[in-house]
């Protein structure tokens, strides 16, 4: 879903990145002195800081500082920090802009060489907003998890495979045994669910996938359902089963134990260009559609 271009209100930014790539380290003076340039104050997550061998404190603060205060997010990394800023932010509705220096860069389109250059345009409102939709997963014993990307349920470190039950509200889809499942969002379908088989998905479609991770059958396949109803996964193995949001948090319980998972009442705002488009950066990023033999686009 997008949204006309809007100034950033307050002009606060907070600035978010890979702890361990020191590309990020050489972009903070840059942006920083381009946000001041335009009439940004700005907060350097201290983490990010310290890693980068910042000594001076006047502008670090914690995460959670930063949250409070902030207009808008940078994301300094790939599409894995991204996911992560994107923990971070929650359902505050504040804008992340994120700066790719990571290898596809679907969230985070921004290259480190644009970054100072399309600082103006926050202010200017040269940009529009992608909105992302969220999951949210709930089980007993476990705290609730998001995920931007997917929500996957595993067999931890067991090298058995699970049986597990999915149901789509009350009516069940299928009983399988597996190495577990995957459920994403449209954005997330290029993610974990794309290595296995799962179909591409427009972020505009109203739908949750389905995919299941090396299914011992030959008849499961990937499913698309409406995103409006509760998908219920049911483990049925008696033993240990993780549940992992976006690769960033997980929690393990013990099973047989049952999954809700569902759209989460918010939307992850992302900061694009104006001329930007999915299709554009399906067949940039993952050379989507290129016949190789011709090296031209079908």
């Amino acid at each position: 879903m997008k949204q006309d271009s809007q100034k950033i209100e307050p002009p606060v930014a907070g600035i978010f990145g890979n702890l361990y790539k020191p590309e990020v380290f050489s972009l903070i003076d840059g942006i920083t002195e381009a946000l001041e340039l335009n009439g940004f104050s700005y907060f350097i997550d201290r983490d990010l800081a310290k890693a980068a061998g910042i000594r001076s404190t006047r502008n670090t603060a914690s995460a959670k500082s930063i949250i409070s205060k902030a207009g808008v997010v940078l994301s300094l990394g790939g599409d894995g920090t991204f996911l992560s800023t994107a923990q971070k932010v929650g359902g505050t509705d504040i804008p992340i802009l994120g700066v790719n220096l990571g290898r596809l860069g679907y969230f985070s389109e921004i290259t480190p060489e644009e970054i100072e250059k399309f600082i103006p345009n926050l202010r200017s409102g040269k940009f529009r907003i992608s909105e992302q939709v969220m999951l949210q997963a709930e089980a007993k014993g476990m705290k609730r998890l998001y995920g931007l990307n997917d929500i996957v349920i595993d067999k931890s470190s067991s090298i058995r495979m699970l049986e597990t039950e999915t149901f789509f509200n009350t009516e069940r889809i299928v009983r399988i045994i597996s190495d577990g499942i995957i459920v994403s969002t449209p954005s997330g379908s290029t993610a974990y669910s794309l290595s296995c088989n799962g179909p591409i998905v427009n972020p505009q479609s109203k739908v949750t996938l389905i995919t299941p991770i090396s299914p011992h059958t030959l008849n499961v396949r990937p499913i698309i359902v409406p995103d409006t109803e509760v998908i219920r996964i049911k483990v049925l193995t008696n033993g240990k089963a993780r549940i992992t949001s976006d690769g960033q948090k997980a929690f393990v319980l013990n099973s047989p134990c049952e999954f809700r998972i569902c759209k989460a009442p918010f939307t992850i705002k992302a900061v694009k260009k104006t001329n930007s488009s999915y299709f554009h950066t399906l067949k940039k990023k993952l050379h989507w559609g290129e016949d190789i033999r011709h090296g031209k686009n079908q």
